[in-house]
């Protein structure tokens, strides 16, 4: 490659947007868009830079539904093959998942380390690079997954193995609730990993964690560690301390380091059992890392391949936004100068609609006043907010608007029905 990997004159930290650590990814350069993360604590996978309540993780990972002045474009394109002739892989635990456990760490290693590779991106109109980690799922079709953060913005892709073989990888499809991804290649004499089952562990299961850490010069690198905790629910934040998401994480003690996001977290039958996504950084926190369990991710990856929408994926939960800006009545009349010569209702006046927001393309307009939120009676700020609460990203809710005409001498009630965008 004529990147020169080791070159640090443009290397500088990327600020996380998240209150979790995410610790998944290198960075190096200036990244177009800024970095992006998730909250647990703070932890930057791939691409992605986030921050725990407590602490900052290393991860870019960047969530729908930007405002159009702030929103940045990747030129990466997906894949454009017809997702209707897509065959996809059926991904199941080994037959003999958990008949051969070894003591042996370096028999361990030799069985997964030919599946994981380094993922290597570029960004147009910079020097700049991120480092994350992969591995391969499909060999014969060269699926890799690895995690949404680490491709997040990404203008090119490629995928290296630890015997130095490099491919141009192609975006599949990605999710950046659940933080998936899965790439593919075109290459032949690949190896899949095999799939353990993530149900069945068990805490102080010894685990290891195979991927990229800082650096493509320590690619392979392996850590070892185990199970600290099952079912963690993680709540991801945003750099306003704002919850985004809930994830339910596998918690292990391996050593989890920038570079190592998307890579594989592995039993001691040399089977994948998570995909390491995040960490806490903090000086007072040593040995608090991640992984999403690999039952859930299966499913997923199936998903991505499909071209299917995820829903209800049984591993994040989105905290649902509106993408608008809200007055109370009378001081926003105010602010804005509007002296109604009509009869209007009790409500709030929208003052500000993200252009790519689900409600801007329902119809919601500015001045609007939003009067019924899902069935609730607004009349406060205070009562949008909490019947909000109650909904979840992907729902699909209705709202009763009025709606002024241009001289503020009338107005209609309106109904607009639409999926409540993610939280960022």
């Amino acid at each position: 490659m004529s990147d020169n990997y080791n070159n640090q004159q443009d290397k500088r930290d990327c600020k996380p947007d998240y209150s979790y650590n995410w610790n998944g990814s290198e960075y190096n350069g200036n990244r177009r868009g800024g970095g992006r993360g998730f909250i647990i604590a703070a932890i930057v996978a791939a691409l992605v830079v986030a921050l725990i309540c407590v602490g900052v993780i290393i991860a870019n990972n960047a969530l729908p539904g930007e405002s159009e002045s702030e929103s940045q474009s990747s030129g990466l394109q997906t894949s454009t093959e017809s997702k209707t002739n897509v065959s996809v892989p059926v991904f199941k635990p080994a037959d003999n998942a958990y008949d051969e456990h070894t003591t042996n760490l370096t028999e361990v290693y030799e069985k997964a380390s030919a599946s994981c590779c380094t993922v290597y991106v570029t960004y147009r109109n910079t020097t700049g690079y991120s480092i994350g980690s992969g591995f391969v799922i499909d060999a014969e079709n060269g699926y890799i997954a690895t995690n949404h953060h680490v491709i997040e913005n990404a203008d090119n892709i490629k995928v290296i193995f630890y015997d130095g073989k490099e491919y141009e990888a192609k975006l599949v499809g990605s999710d950046s609730v659940t933080d998936l991804a899965v790439l593919r290649i075109s290459a032949t004499g690949l190896t899949s990993v095999t799939f353990g089952v993530s149900d069945n562990l068990k805490i102080g299961e010894y685990v290891v964690a195979i991927g990229t850490p800082y650096s493509q010069s320590l690619s392979g690198t392996m850590t070892c560690g185990i199970i600290s905790g099952i079912a963690r629910d993680i709540e991801v934040t945003n750099s306003s301390g704002k919850v985004i998401k809930t994830m339910t994480l596998i918690q292990t003690d391996c050593s989890i380091n920038p570079g190592n996001s998307g890579g594989p977290l592995i039993d001691m039958s040399g089977n994948v059992v998570g995909v390491t996504s995040m960490k806490i950084v903090n000086e007072e926190f040593e040995g608090i890392g991640f992984a999403i369990p690999i039952t859930q991710a299966t499913e997923i990856f199936g998903k991505l391949i499909a071209g299917e929408e995820i829903v209800d994926s049984g591993i994040a939960t989105a905290t649902a936004k509106l993408g608008i800006t809200v007055y109370r009545l009378e001081d926003g009349l105010q602010y804005f100068g509007m002296n109604p010569k009509c009869e209007y209702p009790t409500g709030v006046l929208v003052s500000n609609i993200e252009r790519k927001s689900s409600v801007y393309a329902a119809g919601l307009s500015l001045y609007d006043i939003i009067t019924e939120f899902n069935g609730d009676k607004i009349e406060s700020l205070d009562d949008l907010t909490n019947s909000l609460a109650k909904c979840k990203a992907g729902q699909t809710v209705t709202m009763k608007i009025f709606h002024f005409n241009r001289a503020l001498t009338s107005g209609e009630y309106m109904d607009i029905t639409f999926k409540l965008d993610p939280a960022t």
